[in-house]
């Protein structure tokens, strides 16, 4: 079972430490373990109890009487909440709250029932850009900072991989009418819900796509390129600008005769290759495929 300091368990839950601390001392908010330095300890199910406690906090309910609540009550007034609130960002958070609580506690109930609420509610980009990638992101940073184990990011990772896939799996095929799209990550790049959902993205917009998905070498490209194909990778971990620099490079005088489309998370971002376009978010390229024949 993992362990969280308090700077850890308020960057998770959203409660700010003084906060915490005032709980504990006035309501037995929770009950730590102390190092013999009386440093706060916090295990998995305080975590989870942290966040629904700030859940129903935010939504107005008073954490004197949330601390006599059992568990099962307090999973009915979050599913109260749900039901009857009509604030989009509330709703967001929630969804977000809990898809994390299910990485945490690997879940797949509680992930399952969140995922389907989602995607009953919302139409599947919203649900992307509000929920999956602010997960995702929440969920590397707390990963990054050495706070969750790498098994609690690929349970929500994968987890969002199969129902991606379970999707692209039900979209019909397509004659081709326009300029293939190769989708793939580049060298050490192998978190590919985004790609996945792109692609799912093209299919929808009637094109053709050749997946090649993660870890793909820059030199087994060539053996595809032609001046029909359009390509499209991204960019997530962090790499030196030199690497990004010598990708593109490579990629734009190999591939001349290509449209290559990069979505770069980095802070550097490489300009000045004519036939590479950087794609800011999710919104401008569907902008870009309803507006071109690309």
């Amino acid at each position: 079972m993992s362990q969280y300091t308090i700077d850890q368990f308020s960057k998770i839950t959203g409660l700010n430490k003084i906060l915490i601390r005032t709980w504990e001392n006035r309501y037995n908010f929770l009950t730590p373990k102390r190092s013999t330095t009386n440093i706060r300890t916090y295990d998995d199910y305080m975590l989870n109890k942290g966040i629904k406690y700030s859940i129903l906090v935010e939504n107005g309910h008073k954490i004197s009487k949330l601390v006599n609540y059992k568990d099962e009550y307090l999973n009915e007034l979050i599913e109260k909440t749900l039901i009857n609130s009509n604030n989009s960002e509330q709703k967001e958070q929630i969804y977000i709250s809990k898809f994390i609580e299910s990485a945490l506690l690997f879940d797949q109930e509680i992930f399952n029932k969140t995922y389907n609420s989602c995607i009953n509610e919302m139409v599947i980009i919203s649900f992307y850009k509000n929920i999956l990638i602010k997960t995702m992101n929440k969920i590397s940073i707390l990963y990054l900072n050495n706070e969750i184990t790498s098994a609690n990011e690929h349970f929500i990772s994968e987890n969002i991989r199969i129902k991606i896939a379970q999707k692209l799996a039900k979209e019909n095929e397509i004659e081709e009418k326009h300029n293939s799209w190769v989708l793939f990550l580049p060298e050490n790049e192998f978190h590919d819900v985004s790609l996945l959902f792109t692609y799912l993205i093209l299919k929808r917009n009637k094109r053709n796509v050749i997946y090649l998905g993660q870890n793909t070498t820059r030199e087994s490209l060539l053996k595809i390129k032609n001046n029909k194909t359009n390509f499209l990778f991204f960019i997530n971990r962090k790499t030196t600008a030199e690497f990004s620099e010598k990708l593109y490079y490579f990629l734009s005088n190999n591939l001349s005769k290509s449209k290559i489309f990069v979505i770069n998370n980095q802070n550097f971002i490489p300009k000045n290759f004519k036939n590479i376009t950087n794609i800011n978010c999710i919104d401008n390229f569907i902008d870009l495929l309803k507006s071109s024949k690309i």
